[in-house]
């Protein structure tokens, strides 16, 4: 039985996920996700036959191949443009397209689907294109903690606040109450604006996938039914694995 150990780097965490036959059997979450302690850790407590990489931080994707090498691991992809993909790339410069859109749209493609609007909404909110021709890009907007902390830190007066509160209401009675509607308020509504216009660029009969940690808060908002799989990622960099493994293959060969 195949036993992929799945390693997604974000801005902000480590997710790593054991997928056996195409289900996820363990996971794991690390927010320091200093690339030599974890990973041997997880190693050692997975034995996975493969592993893929997906990460947005160059620095940590470095880190985890060398460790890699130095284990000798075997059957280690890391996503980017250069592996085989279930679509084609029609965007500029698609070296510098972040391999966790790559991952996303991956997802939707194992469930069949050819064409999509892929929101994933984590530190930076992205809201992709995936058609019938290929993966045609999209946009990328600030998160709730990056809009959060610009406020604070761009300003002389405003406070930090918790940018995943639930309790938000409009008008705002007080200053922290009305940063944070106008982060809640805002980022649905930014949102809804780019999926409703995503969604002129393919057929009427399009899906809206939504996957993040932001996505629950999102949801009901977005003037559209949405099929919701917080696995998305995973599900992605699994069929990658799939397309792109080869017996004997280490990292970064």
């Amino acid at each position: 039985m195949a036993r992929i150990l799945a390693l997604d780097r974000g801005n902000d965490s480590l997710k790593a996920a054991l997928i056996e036959s195409g289900h996820i059997a363990r996971r794991w979450r690390e927010v320091s996700a200093h690339p030599e302690k974890t990973i041997r850790r997880i190693l050692e407590e997975c034995s996975p036959s493969g592993i893929v990489i997906s990460s947005v931080v160059p620095a940590w994707s470095m880190g985890a191949l060398r460790v890699l090498r130095k284990l000798d691991a075997r059957s280690v992809i890391e996503i980017g443009p250069s592996v085989k993909l279930p679509f084609d790339l029609l965007v500029e410069s698609p070296e510098k397209l972040g391999a966790d859109r790559i991952a996303a749209a991956a997802g939707v493609a194992a469930a069949g689907e050819r064409e999509a609007v892929i929101v994933d909404a984590g530190t930076a909110v992205t809201v992709d294109v995936l058609s019938r021709e290929g993966f045609r890009g999209g946009a990328i907007f600030p998160g709730q903690g990056l809009l959060a902390r610009s406020l604070h830190e761009g300003t002389a007066a405003l406070p930090l606040v918790d940018s995943g509160r639930k309790d938000v209401r409009l008008p705002g009675k007080n200053t922290k109450e009305a940063i944070a509607a106008g982060i809640r308020w805002g980022l649905v509504g930014a949102v809804r604006e780019l999926v409703s216009r995503s969604l002129e660029a393919l057929s009427g009969s399009a899906p809206v996938w939504l996957t993040g940690g932001a996505a629950a808060s999102l949801e009901e908002h977005l003037g559209v039914k949405v099929k919701r799989e917080p696995d998305l990622v995973f599900i992605g960099m699994n069929l990658l694995f799939t397309l792109n493994a080869e017996p004997g293959r280490g990292a970064a060969d």
